[in-house]
């Protein structure tokens, strides 16, 4: 088998002080040495920066610091992935505040190397949860049916803090541009999926996903978890940004396959709350699909 290649790692940064020095200990200790790491930093004011250049003064590989938009997460991490001088070849994407397994990059790219596909890959590696005063334990496994576009339309089960994407999902994905989605990692599955990309997910952890007050998309677990998705269902954020998606999305249609146009182009043509009634049905979970239909 061919020497796995070199990868460049996107990490989005705000205020990460207080995890980031074990994430980046956590990418130095990876079993495959031939990364560059690229990070954007979102106007940062605590230990954030200077942290990261002494992590660049004494790491090996690349480190390239740029400063990020200020427009959200999401503006945050599409524009590392679509800035000019971003190298060509495949790229995996960190939070600031996890821990990767030395293995995750060697197990993505291995992966990839082993299903190609015309119109690129998307790897997700399996997450264990990480709370204070809590054992790690392994989240919810989504991998039971394979991911496509339907189900990205309503979800999104790659999550960003596991995702890799080969060098042809790259080229694919950087063809959307900058688009003002909710949430980088869904417009990724969305776009790709639709474009007919393979989704590789992994059952075997890559990663400690940290949960912890300051998370973006709110609490990871428990009741307060549950909670906050149930009020995001009732009050119509979940549908916004449903139908967010498919307005970013419909001016890339020529990237879709023929038949992920029709999907897309009837989802279109319906109403909001009929359009996520019909689209609950591809939800991967049954109580997600009767939650999702019910606050439709």
């Amino acid at each position: 088998m061919a020497p796995l290649p070199h990868i460049t790692v996107l990490m989005g940064t705000r205020n990460g002080g207080a995890f980031l020095r074990q994430q980046l200990a956590s990418l130095a200790a990876q079993d495959h040495p031939h990364w560059s790491l690229w990070i954007s930093d979102d106007g940062s004011t605590d230990a954030t920066l200077p942290l990261i250049r002494a992590f660049a003064q004494d790491s090996p590989n690349p480190v390239v610091v740029l400063r990020g938009p200020q427009k959200g997460m999401a503006a945050n991490y599409l524009g590392l992935l679509c800035h000019p001088d971003l190298p060509p070849g495949p790229v995996a994407f960190a939070d600031q505040d996890d821990l990767w397994l030395p293995h995750h990059l060697t197990r993505g790219l291995t992966a990839i190397a082993h299903s190609p596909s015309p119109a690129g890959q998307v790897y997700c590696a399996h997450r264990m949860l990480l709370r204070e005063g809590h054992a790690p334990r392994a989240m919810r496994w989504r991998g039971q049916a394979p991911a496509n576009f339907r189900n990205a339309l309503v979800e999104c089960r790659t999550p960003g803090s596991g995702l890799m994407l080969d060098a042809a999902a790259v080229a694919l994905a950087r063809r959307g541009g900058v688009v003002d989605a909710p949430f980088w990692d869904w417009w990724i599955t969305l776009l790709l999926t639709g474009a007919g990309a393979t989704v590789i997910q992994d059952t075997r952890p890559g990663l400690f996903y940290r949960a912890h007050g300051g998370n973006h998309l709110g609490p990871r677990a428990g009741l307060r978890a549950a909670l906050w998705r149930m009020n995001k269902l009732g009050d119509g954020t979940y549908r916004n940004w449903a139908c967010r998606n498919l307005a970013m999305l419909e001016p890339h249609m020529d990237l879709l396959t023929p038949a992920n146009q029709s999907i897309l182009r009837h989802a279109l043509s319906l109403a909001p709350r009929v359009r996520l009634r019909q689209l609950s049905a591809y939800r991967h979970w049954r109580r997600d699909r009767l939650a999702l239909w019910l606050a439709a």
